[in-house]
């Protein structure tokens, strides 16, 4: 199956990677890639550089068919029953070879003809009466496309037909077989001479479909017709041989003009849309060609023009089944379609996984004849796991994680997925094998239970697959001929399997000597070739560790669905409150740098967008702006409370609970603290400021307010705690307000220490307002006694977790702060979660100079500590350090507590964040195992502000940048044991 359009082939998605990489894309056959062609040959490229090879497993069975005169020459294979053909060049001539089933060579290699000087694309396919080759070559005026007929034993019934030339380009070209001979199917790229951009006027965006029926009567002789259209200026296409003749699924470009309302996507999205370089979107459609060449009318199967040019089709029990990456929503997403013969929609196009974030289709595969009637899905979702962090592959290897699940005609994925680790930039080598299906990955090669210092190799792995995508065997393409390497070749390319049999072809580079292993030497060029054989990959007993797991089998805690709720500016902070009723509300701020923006209109004062979002089980709600005036250092924080109570007389009632959200507002260069009231949509019913505090000051900046905090106070109110600098130095401030937003206690200063504090955190706990920050209060400070903690103070203001209590009514301070710990970190972004009999504390230490802190011994980096409270907030016992893995720094946690506490450490491995999940049961005293829920498509330096929304850990919400750079909110939801 094989994947068309004339502008460089682009995977959403694609991770940059560090480790080995390889050259593995689309199509099977094409010698060298022409300069607008954008599917290179599915080849498995053994990267040079490797680790020690792992000693003692058998290799696999294999037989040398030829010998390639250039190492990265492409030979064409095609099945044909129990036999099969080898088409190859050597010595300027095209061979032919054909080979048994068990792969071994059947006699000599036999020449065909002339091969012309310059071959970027070629095709070679089983036809009822032998086989036809197709292919494109360089012409002193242009390009030509010639075709070629073979009779079963490879012998050609005469010279090659020239069926087409031109003084134009050709991409690339297909043969599809029918019972009367082959439609040959080639592209024609255009340039986008109708955009209204005079930059876009001479890319390449479009391409036009040609094709010829090519006859092939007795003796292999062919008919070709003369070149008719298929489809002209489409973005891609994608075609499958039938039973009827073919069907051919088309990208078609929206039409000239401004798009139609509701069409286009958010405004960032957009713009990167149209950068240059970036995937072109159109809708979906089908048409059919009979054998004789007649073309049906295209049928419209998805109208919105939100599909990428990844598109795939594949005959499926009857129907034709169509698959793509689609961004009519926030988050690409592949997309399924149903049509049967005739050009009916049976299956509307809708989304085929469970939301994941970002996701990219890799490929469709159709059943093979003998098999179960289902295809097999492959997609990419960027937000979940490394290839290298699941079973199956070294934690160390680094790859992507390509998700697999069986389809069938009605578009519905089976229960059961497996993973397969692929440490390249395209799609692995998959095809159908009799009920179940094989693949060819580039993944880390390790033996079962090893467990060695040394990164493994990386090297080109087969994995067979059952119906249920259970693992039938695994191992590394090991040959005899390629002792000389380990016997790893250097390219493999063309898997198959028929009957249960499975091989792929291998070659080594060229001057590597052929060690025999019982095979004849190919009839090629002599001396100083590229030995190519013929692999086979038997289901047997092997000690390799498989790059490849059942999925569905995964234990919690895991991520069950990611949605993104916004795209736009980057994203400072992120709040949530749970809803009754199961949904919630998600709050963010955006980052915004006062003076360093001019987005603003004239006369307009515009400062970070506050915006609210409702999330349920039905899927997020409608986005609502709050705010265009938010300062994004002032935060963000929301809180729930149930319907209010009716009066004696039966008034004053609600039928739904009400949220308060507290924010900073910056008007005319000052902050005031605001609090708004939402209804269960997020959408605004009342909002008044809360603080009128001076800011100017004479001869110095302007005093701020930030670190807004909110909780309900479990009577009819709310208390509000924030950060204000109105007195000089930061310092913690707390409010109280009713459901009606009027203040019922004048603002309140809390603190008072020499330094700043910051980070508010508020919970309340029956009677009491418990509130925790971050403080850089000298450790001598007579203020900071109470809970103390492990760790030496150093003395010096390097900042620490402090905890005060308040009385819920007065906001009265119920006894003295205390200290959680003392170190010589710096303590950062606490968190604090209500738990029976107490409270959990959390909070981010950085590690002063890099090294490990002297009471945690964690890794340096950073670590997080958690420390438990009972009732009176004393510590019992002190602060348990979790390092992540890695040595990696901690960014910032998620805590929520009920029975248990589960909690969400985001870390920077590498140059992205990773979420971990963790559970802390009352009592425990070891650091908790970290289990990676996803990784993220932001960089390593991002705020990711996570916060759980109620007490279960079930839902997520966190800030992340896409693909394309814009900031997004993401909603996860999350499966807990």
């Amino acid at each position: 199956m094989l994947v068309h359009g004339g502008i460089p082939w682009v995977r959403r998605g694609a991770r940059r990677l560090t480790g080995a990489s390889l050259a593995l894309l689309l199509g099977c056959s094409g010698a060298t890639q022409a300069p607008t062609a954008a599917r290179p040959a599915r080849v498995v490229k053994t990267p040079p550089a490797q680790s020690k090879a792992p000693e003692g497993p058998p290799l696999l069975p294999a037989h040398v068919i030829a010998e390639l005169e250039d190492e990265d020459a492409t030979p064409y294979f095609a099945r044909r029953g129990d036999e099969a053909l080898l088409l190859y060049a050597a010595g300027g001539r095209l061979r032919t070879r054909v080979l048994g089933a068990d792969g071994a060579p059947r006699g000599e290699a036999a020449e065909v003809g002339p091969v012309a000087a310059d071959v970027p694309v070629a095709a070679l396919r089983a036809t009822p009466q032998g086989y036809i080759a197709a292919w494109i070559e360089q012409t002193e005026g242009g390009r030509a496309v010639r075709v070629l007929a073979l009779d079963p034993a490879g012998k050609p019934s005469g010279p090659a037909s020239l069926v087409a030339q031109t003084a134009e380009d050709i991409t690339w070209l297909e043969v599809l077989p029918n019972a009367a001979g082959a439609l040959v199917l080639w592209e024609m790229p255009r340039e986008a001479r109708d955009s209204q951009d005079s930059a876009a006027q001479d890319s390449v965006d479009r391409v036009d479909v040609v094709m010829t029926v090519v006859a092939q009567g007795k003796g292999a002789a062919i008919k070709p017709t003369a070149p008719a259209s298929v489809a002209r200026a489409v973005l891609g296409w994608n075609a499958v041989a039938t039973e009827r003749g073919a069907a051919v699924a088309l990208v078609v470009p929206p039409p000239a003009g401004p798009p139609a309302r509701g069409e286009r996507k958010p405004a960032r999205k957009a713009d990167a849309e149209d950068a240059p370089g970036a995937p072109k979107l159109g809708s979906i459609a089908l048409l059919e060609i009979d054998p004789a060449g007649k073309v049906s009318a295209p049928v419209t199967v998805s109208p919105e023009p939100t599909a990428q040019i990844d598109l795939e089709v594949a005959s499926v029990g009857g129907r034709y089944l169509l698959t793509w990456t689609d961004e009519r929503d926030i988050d690409s997403a592949v997309f399924v379609a149903a049509v049967e013969p005739g050009g009916k929609v049976v299956v509307a196009p809708r989304q085929a996984t469970p939301p994941s974030g970002e996701q990219a289709l890799v490929s469709l595969v159709a059943p093979s004849a003998e098999g179960g009637g289902r295809a097999l899905l492959a997609w990419e979702d960027l937000l979940r796991l490394r290839g290298g962090e699941r079973g199956g592959a070294d934690a160390r290897g680094e790859g992507r994680l390509i998700h697999l699940a069986s389809v069938g005609p009605d578009g519905a994925l089976s229960a059961e997925r497996a993973g397969l680790v692929f440490s390249a930039s395209g799609p692995p080598d998959l095809v159908a094998d009799g009920d179940g299906f094989a693949a060819v990955t580039l993944a880390p090669a390790a033996l079962k239970g090893s467990r060695g210092e040394a990164a493994p190799p990386v090297w080109p792995t087969f994995v067979r697959f059952g119906p249920d995508l259970s693992v039938r065997a695994a191992e590394p393409v090991r040959a005899a001929p390629f002792a000389a390497t380990d016997g790893v070749p250097y390219l493999v390319r063309g898997l198959s399997c028929h009957k249960g049999a499975c091989t792929t072809l291998a070659s080594a580079a060229a001057g590597a000597p052929a060690q025999q292993g019982g095979a004849g030497r190919g009839g090629g060029a002599a001396g100083g070739g590229a030995p190519l054989a013929l692999v086979s990959l038997p289901v047997r007993e092997s000690a390799w560790r498989a790059p490849a797991s059942r999925e569905d089998k995964d234990p919690p805690p895991r991520a069950t669905a990611v949605r993104a709720l916004v795209e736009g500016d980057h994203i400072a902070r992120v709040a949530a409150a749970e809803l009754d009723g199961g949904g919630a509300l998600a709050a963010w701020v955006t980052y915004f740098v006062e003076g360093a923006s001019d987005r603003a209109p004239r006369g307009q004062d515009l400062s970070a967008t506050l915006a609210v979002r409702a999330a349920s089980p039905a899927g997020p709600g409608k986005l609502n702006v709050i705010s265009q005036k938010a300062s994004s250092i002032g935060g963000v924080a929301i809180a729930a409370a149930p319907p209010a109570p009716a009066d004696a007389k039966g008034k004053g009632g609600a039928a739904q609970g009400e949220s308060v959200l507290a924010w900073v507002a910056r008007e005319r260069g000052e902050t005031q603290v605001y609090v708004t009231k939402l209804d269960a949509t997020g959408a605004k019913v009342a909002q008044k400021k809360l603080t009128t505090a001076p800011r100017k000051k004479q001869g110095g900046a302007a005093s701020e307010a930030s670190d807004v905090a909110i909780a309900y106070d479990g009577a009819g109110g709310f208390i509000v705690a924030w950060v204000d600098s109105r007195d000089g130095n930061a310092e913690v401030y707390a409010a109280r307000i009713d459901r009606a937003l009027n203040r019922t206690l004048p603002d309140r200063r809390i603190t008072n220490a020499p330094l700043d504090a910051a980070e508010v955190q508020i919970a309340v706990r029956g009677q009491e307002v418990w509130l925790v920050w971050s403080d850089a209060r000298p450790a001598g400070d007579a203020a900071a006694g109470g809970a103390g903690g492990a760790g030496e103070p150093s003395g010096e203001a390097s900042g620490d977790i402090f905890l005060a209590r308040l009385d819920v009514k007065t906001l009265q301070r119920i006894g003295d702060e205390s200290r959680l710990h003392a170190s010589r970190e710096h303590s950062r972004s606490p968190v604090l979660a209500p738990l029976e009999g107490g409270a959990v504390v959390g909070w981010v230490d950085e590690v002063a100079g890099g090294g490990a802190s002297a009471g945690g011994g964690a890794a340096a980096g950073g670590h997080a500590r958690f420390v438990r409270l009972d009732s009176g907030g004393a510590a019992q016992g002190p602060p348990l350090a979790v390092a992540a893995p890695d040595g990696a720094g901690v960014s910032s946690v998620a805590l929520a507590c009920d029975k248990v506490c589960r909690g969400v450490l985001a870390s920077a491995p590498g140059d992205s964040v990773v979420l971990n999940a963790f559970t802390l049961a009352p009592g425990e005293a070891a650091a908790p195992s970290l289990k990676p829920l996803v990784w993220l498509t932001g960089s390593a330096s991002q705020d990711v502000s996570p916060v759980f929304a109620g007490r279960s850990g079930a839902s997520l919400f966190f800030a992340d940048d896409s693909v394309s750079g814009a900031g997004r909110v993401r909603w996860m939801t999350i499966a807990w044991p």
